[in-house]
């Protein structure tokens, strides 16, 4: 079993490299049996910088199964979280957020996950609203986008109260 499971993985990697010219990224998912230091970045070294990754482009994450790009989101929502500990750890002691262009990098690729869900959301409906709508509030939850923009009310409105 583990002999299919390794060359369907490398059958999908050569494929993915050769279409699109780009590397495929494993998944690894870490054990959560630390606790709260889960949430601190472990320093061994105090003289070595802190050396981090890149964000995940939208071009790798097209080629990631629903599975997996469930899997990276709390990923890195658990990253986020970790994040911002550290940067309020570090507004307590008065210092900077080391790295702190990792808080953007994960928001980022967060962004770029919904952005992938959506198209596979938006090609899976095809011509059909109704579903396509209820797939948009899948991905953006029930409040829906994170982001609305709405007009501000006039003074009058504000002024007259509603019956």
């Amino acid at each position: 079993m583990q002999a299919l499971v390794q060359q369907s993985r490398s059958a999908v990697s050569s494929f993915a490299s050769m279409a699109y010219g780009v590397g495929v990224r494993q998944l690894s998912v870490t054990p959560m049996n630390r606790g709260i230091e889960d949430f601190f970045t472990v320093k061994p070294d105090v003289e070595k910088p802190l050396v981090v990754g890149r964000e995940w482009q939208s071009e790798h994450l097209r080629l990631k199964s629903f599975d997996d790009l469930h899997k990276l989101w709390y990923i890195l929502l658990k990253e986020q979280n970790a994040l911002f500990t550290e940067r309020y750890h570090a507004k307590l002691k008065r210092q900077q957020l080391e790295a702190p262009h990792r808080l953007r990098m994960v928001r980022k690729s967060m962004t770029r996950i919904k952005h992938v869900l959506t198209e596979r959301a938006i090609e899976e409906a095809g011509g059909n609203e109704d579903q396509r709508k209820v797939m948009m509030r899948l991905i953006n939850g029930p409040q829906g986008a994170t982001y609305v923009n709405k007009p501000y009310p006039s003074k009058e409105a504000a002024a007259s109260p509603e019956p």
